[in-house]
């Protein structure tokens, strides 16, 4: 008898060593085996995985067909990690995978072909429903998948399971706790964030996609800032407020979302101070004017409200803040923004420094903003005239850096907050018109 063994029996053998059977029985022969105690390589077939049911990442991948086109050339490079839940007789992704899982389903569907029915993938022993949600959170993190919302929806289911585990409600402190403990790294900063928005954001509806982290640290305070009026004003609870004012608005909003596709910050609070007043039988301008007042007195230890000098009021430098800050992170160069109560637009530009000064493209945009908040020095940067490459980046608008900055001009001229620096106009004018 030939020493060599078969390929079939050396499956075999790898098989019943790891107590799965043998890798060519179909669901119903594994479901009767018992799972590897330890992390194992085995073999299932594509049908026997399922996608993890409570994935975070609800948007569709953007790159599912390059992914799905890459397995089908070369085949399937990195593992899927599956566990399997007690007396289950499926296996699902454990840590990611579900685009990869997906695809190889579409594939072994559309052609049969046996190298997408079976796969080596890597066994993990079941732990805890709140391990498999922070495993695909961590995963969908990583890869920088995930919205504001998807991630505050999945931190919030998170912390629904983990509650039912622990047998305990947790407060923000302890739930900080308990994510640290899992791998997750968020402060409680965030967490009051994501809770809020879940709370109180869900009736805007698909507009919630379009919601940053910044998106809602910035409508939270002016929303707080309303109910503390109305509070003044009658006895309504804040259940009622929401119930009553602020939801009206936002499903207006979220009917108007899939024709414009866009959402603002500063008009949905602008709604909401309309319909606050309309609610409590006064005018709007009386009850911005009591908020803007309210500002003042707190502008000693609000960083963000008016002073003496300058000529946009809380809201306005909020909305700049946000529009500012936006297109500097799509040009690249993020941090150049930040609060400045002394200055006329309420905000300061810092310096570029390093290999940001010398790139060209992050050296005009930092130009622009300079201009915009009334802080450009001509002799700090170039005078070049604009060329042809940055006039067509203006008008292109499937640039998202462009669009960003021409929602930041939009609201700038609203706000009436710049104040340009003796020369900058007539430099100005003379740039657009070699343009």
């Amino acid at each position: 008898m030939s020493g060599k063994v078969s390929v079939d029996e050396r499956r075999r053998l790898v098989a019943e060593s790891l107590r799965v059977g043998n890798p060519g029985n179909n669901a119903r022969d594994l479901a009767g085996q018992v799972d590897p105690r330890a992390e194992s390589q085995i073999e299932l077939a594509v049908d026997e995985i399922q996608p993890y049911e409570h994935n975070p990442r609800r948007a569709t991948n953007a790159k599912f067909d390059d992914i799905k086109e890459s397995i089908r050339t070369s085949g399937l490079r990195s593992p899927l990690t599956v566990t399997r839940r007690p007396g289950e007789s499926h296996f699902i992704v454990e840590a990611g995978g579900n685009t990869r899982l997906l695809a190889l389903r579409q594939l072994w569907a559309e052609t049969r072909d046996p190298r997408f029915r079976k796969l080596v993938v890597l066994f993990r022993p079941w732990r805890s429903e709140s391990h498999v949600l922070t495993a695909h959170l961590i995963e969908n993190e990583q890869r920088g998948e995930m919205t504001f919302w998807d991630k505050a929806c999945g931190i919030v289911a998170l912390k629904s399971r983990l509650e039912a585990e622990q047998g305990r409600t947790l407060t923000l402190r302890p739930l900080e706790d308990a994510l640290h403990a899992l791998g997750l790294a968020v402060n409680t900063a965030t967490l009051g964030l994501h809770l809020f928005a879940t709370e109180r954001l869900r009736t805007l509806g698909e507009a919630v996609t379009d919601l940053s982290g910044l998106d809602v640290k910035t409508m939270q305070p002016r929303l707080n800032a309303l109910k503390r009026y109305a509070q003044t004003r009658s006895s309504i609870s804040e259940d009622d407020l929401y119930a009553q004012v602020f939801e009206p608005v936002f499903r207006r909003i979220a009917q108007q979302y899939p024709h414009t596709g866009t959402f603002s910050v500063a008009t949905t609070c602008e709604a909401c101070e309309v319909g606050l007043a309309h609610h409590l039988g006064e005018p709007v301008e009386s009850l911005r004017l009591a908020l803007r007042s309210k500002g003042d007195s707190e502008s000693q230890v609000n960083p963000s409200a008016p002073v003496a000098g300058s000529s946009v009021d809380g809201a306005e430098v909020d909305e700049l803040l946000t529009r500012a800050r936006r297109f500097a992170d799509a040009v690249g160069i993020s941090g150049v923004i930040q609060p400045e109560p002394q200055s006329p637009a309420g905000l300061r530009i810092s310096t570029l420094t390093g290999g940001d000064a010398e790139d060209p493209a992050r050296h005009r945009a930092w130009c622009l903003l300079a201009t915009l908040l009334g802080q450009f020095e001509p002799n700090a940067a170039s005078s070049n005239a604009p060329e042809p490459a940055f006039l067509q980046w203006l008008v292109d608008p499937d640039d998202p850096s462009s669009t960003a900055f021409w929602e930041l001009l939009a609201c700038a001229r609203r706000s009436g907050g710049l104040r340009r620096q003796p020369g900058v106009a007539g430099e100005a004018a003379s740039a657009s018109e070699a343009a």
